[in-house]
């Protein structure tokens, strides 16, 4: 499973990565360092999900303090990759 990466946010506490397929958010994590490994099958929202065949869309933002107060940063990047 792919393992999604980007640049450091200084002072940042935690991350926002939300990932798409085919237009719809299927996951979205909190993850504390600048990395999120993604696993083959996971659940959101009540749904179970898995990596299936096409391409997926990432975002993440920097969040900042504590994460209940959700303070989140400017888009920090994004990516695309394709489960095949």
């Amino acid at each position: 499973a792919p393992v999604l990466r980007w640049t450091p946010v200084r002072k940042a506490t935690f991350y926002n990565v939300q990932l798409y397929y085919r237009g719809a958010k299927v996951l979205s994590a909190w993850p504390q360092r600048a990395r999120q490994a993604l696993k083959r099958q996971w659940s959101y929202s009540g749904r179970a999900y898995g990596l299936g065949k096409g391409v997926y869309s990432w975002y993440v933002w920097p969040g900042f303090g504590p994460r209940a107060k959700g303070r989140y940063g400017q888009l920090l990047g994004q990516g695309s990759f394709r489960v095949r």
